[in-house]
């Protein structure tokens, strides 16, 4: 068996932590572009949301050191439990509404990858595996993430001319000081690691062998 089982990578450019979003998240001072386009204050008056920050990074969620002794190598079976839960949120809550959906396909363009905009948490992953080993050594069992967070920015359609409030022609403005907070994440990874195995920084692959006492 190769050291390194995945099932599924994340894009290596989705782990770099976005600089200026990175620098907007801390400050809360940046917002986000006035989205374009007529509106009618009459229909969609409230409820419009922009990525105004998004910050990328693993997460290890589940993960079990393994040592596999000299002469004992072949099929191990063990119990890998969670150590970290991720969730989708949205304005403090986990529910994932039609609008918030909305909004995290928007952030699924900021970040150049497929973010959760259904399923509220990661997967419960406390089962027991069986695994084959070709060789001795130190080994995780590990499973994690991608979590995006940051910063949403809220526009309200304004009528252009306060004299003929309803005749539907309106425009986007930022709604000064409104920052709800998202959290999301991406398709969750799985796999084992040795001390040995060569891994590409910012990877929940590093995180897993990280953990690892090698000797």
């Amino acid at each position: 068996m190769a050291h390194t089982l995945l099932r599924r990578l994340s894009l290596p450019a989705a782990l770099a932590v976005l600089t200026a979003a990175a620098s907007a998240f801390g400050t809360g001072t940046a917002h986000a572009a006035v989205p374009g386009g007529p509106c009618d204050p009459r229909v969609s008056k409230y409820g419009l949301y922009e990525v105004s920050t998004a910050v990328v990074e693993p997460v290890l969620t589940h993960w079990k050191g393994i040592t596999i002794a000299p002469g004992t190598t072949g099929t191990v079976e063990t119990t890998v439990t969670e150590v970290q839960n991720v969730s989708t949120t949205f304005n403090a809550s986990t529910e994932i509404n039609t609008e918030a959906g909305l909004f995290f396909a928007k952030v699924s363009v900021k970040v150049g990858f497929s973010v959760q905009n259904t399923k509220s948490s990661s997967s419960t992953w406390s089962q027991k595996v069986t695994l084959n080993f070709s060789r001795p050594g130190d080994y995780a069992v590990f499973k994690g993430t991608t979590r995006v967070q940051g910063k949403a920015d809220e526009y309200v359609c304004l009528p252009r001319d306060h004299r003929y409030p309803n005749n539907g022609d309106g425009f986007w403005a930022y709604l000064f000081g409104s920052h709800p907070t998202y959290s999301t994440f991406d398709a969750e990874t799985e796999g084992t690691v040795s001390c040995d195995t060569p891994v590409s920084p910012g990877t929940v692959q590093e995180l897993a062998r990280n953990r690892l006492v090698c000797r």
